[in-house]
């Protein structure tokens, strides 16, 4: 844990006595719901405030330049996730329960507003930053939300579809995941670049961080399959009938007798426990999905190398880039 950089944010979203801010402090993981302080910060809690800083790093000049986009990152991400947890009906978020499970749907949706627009200032706090990279900042950010918020409306669309194809699930989620981490990887070329930044590594960083974000997702999804002790999030996600990654390949490609099988069980208004097992056995009798699950993981890896290699860093630089996606995702 960047200790530095847990005082800068909490100096920064510890504006006044409003309990919105208390509630913040609690979705950003440093109080219990009592306002008590927690010790043991889940690392979950500063997953994209940590891509930020690292690939800052790698671009290398004053990691603390990178505080203001760090935390706009992390604060954006906790906006999406009040939203969608009240959204989606979802009761606990990290291990805790949801905010608007324990402070009502009203506070959950203005609790996510304050945070999207804490992000926004956080952006604009970057005092190194001349207005036209400011600009350019708030031009990332604003395109990266916006288009997360195209992959939540596919999302939802897609929740009663009986049928989603394969790339229509792949460009919903590198609309609704990568959309954020290729925010993330912007603003650390930004936050170190300002001054002279290139457009075209711009964008090249947009589309490797958009294809992380959806290799995390493809992983997400089909660890449903094997973990043993599902994340509440996550198995909330399958019993809601959000689509993933293994049904759509079921749907799509398999046999008509096992399509009519999973067909049936999405019917269901919630699914539970029971059907998630009849799928993972109807999943484990077909070979075919493990060798074309593993081809889709190694395809899009192997791009954001393609990619990465490409630009015109050195080779070490290109080397830690590789590796610290790989552990992000």
């Amino acid at each position: 844990m960047n200790r530095d950089f847990e005082d800068y944010l909490l100096k920064l979203v510890s504006i006044n006595e409003v309990e919105l801010y208390n509630i913040i402090k609690y979705q950003l993981g440093w109080e219990d719901e009592s306002g008590n302080k927690i010790e043991n910060l889940n690392p979950k809690n500063r997953k994209f405030s940590n891509l930020v800083l690292n690939v800052s790093n790698l671009f290398g000049g004053d990691l603390k330049n990178s505080y203001p986009f760090a935390a706009a990152a992390e604060i954006l991400a906790s906006s999406w996730y009040v939203h969608g947890d009240v959204q989606s009906g979802v009761t606990d978020r990290f291990g805790r329960p949801s905010v608007w499970w324990k402070w009502g749907p009203a506070q959950g949706i203005n609790t996510g507003d304050g945070l999207h627009a804490l992000a926004r200032l956080s952006l604009l706090k970057n005092e190194n930053l001349s207005d036209t990279s400011l600009l350019k900042a708030l031009l990332v950010f604003d395109n990266s939300y916006l288009m997360l918020c195209e992959g939540e409306n596919l999302d939802i669309n897609y929740q009663e579809s009986p049928l989603v194809k394969i790339d229509q699930l792949i460009e919903m989620i590198k609309k609704r995941s990568g959309s954020i981490y290729g925010c993330c990887l912007q603003l650390a070329y930004l936050s170190i670049k300002s001054k002279d930044s290139d457009n075209k590594l711009l964008n090249n960083l947009n589309e490797i961080g958009i294809l992380s974000g959806l290799l995390a997702e493809l992983k997400e999804q089909n660890s449903i399959l094997y973990e043993k002790n599902l994340e509440p999030e996550i198995f909330h996600r399958f019993a809601s009938k959000k689509k993933n990654i293994f049904i759509s390949y079921v749907l799509e490609l398999s046999d008509p007798l096992i399509k009519r099988k999973i067909g049936e069980i999405y019917l269901k208004r919630v699914l539970e426990e029971p059907d998630l097992d009849i799928i993972k056995q109807t999943i484990s009798e077909n070979k075919n999905y493990i060798d074309f699950y593993n081809n889709l993981i190694n395809k899009y890896s192997s791009r954001i190398d393609e990619l990465i290699d490409n630009q015109k860093f050195n080779s070490e630089m290109s080397k830690n880039l590789k590796i610290l996606l790989k552990n992000e995702t």
